[in-house]
């Protein structure tokens, strides 16, 4: 899929489905070791990150939760309510057979499929905040969590690949939206500085413009002869700062920054749009 290419509902809903799909098959057949080994996020396994995405599709679903409590005092990754919520789905799948939390995950996405399915054109669905929203919007924001996971996954298990994948663009498509926010915003650019952001892989010639507006309000832009920054990176550099997954010092050194030097890393230690 091009990057130019906005996928309607009907693709979104098979590119959510694919990317559900793929996570499941890279774990098939895990080994214990495998399945517990750490991933990117902080105190979860691969098999965490599998219990994760079926707690929130089952959640979007409106299945019903399991009753269970886990003990926050064991868990310290699990902060504020937005991760002790996150972790409860988590917390009582641990323990459990791989191949039953995998086999648990492939009859979720046969069950969310339907329900998706028999969503009317133009009607509306809960968002993972319990709010109605776009079946396009909660696709998107679905394909995103679940690839980026996915990555997680394929970190840990030492098996890269998926980056040009239709979930992979879908996703950076969706990073890219964020830069007037991350400028602006975020970085707290000055009214008027401008950012041209490179995603400069082989094979792949993004770029994004975005102008800071007046109280921390950005927008996309047309392209100026000299920006005030300008951010030259690889497609993983770009995921590992939108995702939280590496500390921008660190992806800095692999980063090409010109212009305002003090702003560029302002901006790359703001990049983080994920929770």
């Amino acid at each position: 899929m091009d990057i130019r290419h906005t996928p309607d509902r009907t693709e979104l809903v098979s590119i959510w489905q694919d990317t559900l799909l793929s996570i499941a098959d890279l774990v098939d057949e895990a080994s214990p070791e495998q399945w517990s080994s750490p991933t990117p996020c902080p105190g979860w396994s691969v098999g965490d990150v599998i219990a994760h995405v079926i707690d929130i599709e089952q959640v979007l679903g409106q299945e019903p939760r399991p009753d269970h409590a886990p003990d926050f005092a064991a868990l310290p990754h699990a902060t504020g309510d937005v991760g002790r919520f996150t972790e409860v789905g988590v917390d009582w799948r641990r323990g459990r057979a791989p191949k039953d939390v995998v086999g648990e995950l492939r009859e979720t996405i046969v069950r969310r499929r339907a329900q998706l399915d028999a969503v009317p054109i133009g009607g509306e669905v809960l968002s993972p905040f319990g709010r109605p929203t776009s079946m396009e919007r909660l696709l998107s924001m679905r394909i995103l969590d679940t690839w980026v996971h996915e990555q997680d996954i394929r970190a840990a298990l030492d098996r890269p690949g998926g980056m040009e994948t239709p979930g992979a663009i879908v996703t950076l498509q969706q990073f890219l939206s964020g830069l007037p926010k991350v400028w602006a915003k975020q970085a707290k650019a000055p009214e008027g500085a401008t950012i041209h952001l490179v995603i400069a892989d082989a094979g792949r010639g993004t770029e994004a413009w975005a102008v800071a507006g007046a109280d921390g309000v950005g927008e996309t832009c047309t392209p100026v002869d000299e920006p005030t920054v300008e951010v030259t990176m690889t497609w993983q550099d770009y995921l590992a700062l939108s995702a939280g997954r590496e500390d921008p010092p660190v992806v800095l050194r692999r980063v090409a920054v010109r212009g305002d030097g003090e702003l560029g890393e302002r901006m790359l230690a703001a990049m983080t749009q994920t929770p």
